[in-house]
């Protein structure tokens, strides 16, 4: 009998389907949710968002309860309604909000580059960019889903209770989000950068809080030295807490509009193209 060649499958339709960065990022996504650290992180988030409506609850209970008058003198010395208090109503964008991003964002890469898995990406319609794509997106859109109630719930519940009057400024929400964003990418581009320089998941988690506190205590130092505060724009804390101040106005930002604009595009843009070189199709293969 003759022996024919097999045949080969027809070639897959690429314009079908969702598009690969978002299969990537909803693939990550679905892994997070089967891990156990996000019920301690979701609890300590929770009590810290309870906290922030027990506030606005409180200073309304004090506004309006006429038993509650002899005490209301201290407690405006207390529950601040000004632009502080509005930037206030975001700082998980600190300490714990970092070493979140660096749990879960130090094995984007590094995951993937020790268990060999790009090689195949990239074999199927899966292209460099969209890999990349897909890393940034899922690193920023996690805190930004995080601090996204922190942002609407206080100010939903100060309309309800006190109307346009209340403690939450109405346009809070407008001056928040942007801050929320331009805070996330600066989280999304040094994780996802950082977790790329490793070969092991908890290399990377090394890796993130080891850039952040570094760069932390080389702006602490360079300040002392110099005396010059717009160097703190080198600190990522510092730009995550200084973007909602900038944007409610407060008096005294810890960095002013220039060094954060400055400090922020030096390192979306650096950590993006560390990224960008540290997952091309030559490093895939070790």
């Amino acid at each position: 009998m003759p022996i024919y060649a097999p045949t080969l499958p027809p070639a897959p339709d690429l314009h079908q389907g969702q598009p690969p960065a978002l299969v990537l990022m909803r693939f990550d996504f679905a892994r997070l949710w089967r891990q156990k650290i996000g019920r301690f992180f979701g609890f300590a988030f929770l009590l810290m968002l309870l906290w922030k409506v027990a506030r606005i609850y409180v200073d309304h209970l004090l506004q309006t309860n006429q038993a509650f008058r002899p005490v209301q003198d201290f407690a405006r010395s207390i529950l601040t309604q000004g632009a502080a208090f509005q930037a206030d109503l975001l700082n998980p964008a600190s300490y714990l909000l970092w070493f979140l991003v660096a749990l879960v964002g130090g094995g984007l890469v590094a995951r993937d580059t020790l268990y060999r898995v790009r090689p195949l990406m990239y074999a199927h319609p899966v292209a460099p960019k969209d890999y990349l794509l897909a890393k940034l997106g899922f690193a920023s859109a996690l805190p930004f889903a995080i601090l996204l109630p922190f942002a609407l719930l206080p100010w939903l519940m100060s309309l309800v209770l006190a109307g346009t009057g209340g403690p939450v400024w109405v346009t809070a929400p407008l001056r928040l989000l942007p801050a929320m964003a331009l805070s996330s990418v600066l989280m999304g581009s040094l994780a996802v950068g950082a977790s790329s320089l490793a070969a092991t998941p908890r290399a990377g988690i090394g890796w993130v809080l080891g850039l952040v506190l570094g760069l932390g205590t080389l702006a602490s130092m360079i300040q002392g030295l110099t005396g010059n505060a717009a160097v703190q724009a080198l600190n990522p804390i510092v730009l995550a807490e200084a973007w909602p101040q900038l944007f409610v106005g407060v008096e005294h930002p810890l960095v002013a509009w220039l060094p954060a604009i400055l400090g922020t595009a030096l390192h979306v843009g650096l950590w993006t193209f560390v990224a960008a070189r540290r997952t091309r199709p030559s490093e895939v293969v070790i």
